[in-house]
């Protein structure tokens, strides 16, 4: 950061002043009282607004860090966004030897634009697997209304016996939930939970089952057998249907 530029005197201001209301030009005052153009500019500007030169008394109470400051705490939690205000004070603390509450470093974070937020799921994926799925998806992005109507969806999925794994915050911009940074992974295995295989198509949802979380693709096949069959007559879509 640079050094910050010292304050021009009252009494030069009024110099500023008396020569400017006297009819000299910008310049000459520049030149006769060794400032720049710039800052006798300034003072001009100011005084037609305000009709004053004198500097505004400030209100309220004094800002407890410094801009520099507050500008380590946007970093921070760029870098880190799912680090707490709490945890964020006491490393300033013992930084910049300050004692605040986490309440002014949210506020600070708030005054940057950044918002307090539950973190969106997303299940982890390596990015080997991204572009495979991208690839597969491109394949069939232009496919016909027929063909989907032709395709039964099934997946399973895990619930909570005891409600959800918990909530966990994170400090973003605004549209930015999806960032990598703001998500939150998530992994198939667990416990107090069941997982439940299901299908569906345009025409409506299919058979429900609970397996094992472990189950093999020998399994999952056995799955198979048991439900498409059965789901595609449940949804009417024998016609449809392409095994």
């Amino acid at each position: 950061m640079g050094r910050k530029k010292p304050e021009i005197r009252i009494e030069m201001k009024k110099l500023v002043v008396d020569h400017y209301k006297s009819g000299k030009s910008i310049r000459k005052v520049s030149d006769i009282l060794k400032i720049s153009k710039s800052i006798v500019f300034s003072i001009i500007s100011k005084y037609r607004k305000t009709g004053s030169v004198e500097n505004k008394v400030r209100t309220g109470r004094p800002a407890i860090f410094t801009p520099r400051e507050q500008r380590w705490f946007v970093k921070k939690i760029t870098i880190n966004p799912k680090r707490s205000a709490v945890k964020l004070t006491l490393e300033a603390r013992k930084r910049f030897g300050k004692i605040s509450h986490p309440e002014i470093v949210r506020n600070i974070l708030k005054n940057h634009d950044f918002q307090a937020r539950v973190a969106r799921r997303k299940p982890f994926i390596s990015r080997v697997n991204q572009k495979e799925r991208l690839k597969f998806a491109r394949c069939y992005f232009k496919k016909s209304k027929e063909f989907w109507e032709s395709v039964i969806f099934v997946d399973e999925s895990k619930f909570n016996v005891f409600g959800s794994n918990g909530k966990q915050k994170v400090w973003r911009r605004l549209n930015t939930e999806l960032k990598l940074r703001n998500l939150r992974a998530t992994v198939k295995h667990g416990f107090g939970s069941h997982f439940v295989w299901s299908c569906m198509s345009s025409f409506g949802t299919g058979n429900l089952e609970l397996i094992d979380s472990k189950v093999n693709k020998y399994g999952y096949l056995d799955i198979l057998k048991r439900n498409i069959r059965q789901s595609v007559q449940k949804m009417g879509i024998l016609a449809n249907f392409k095994p």
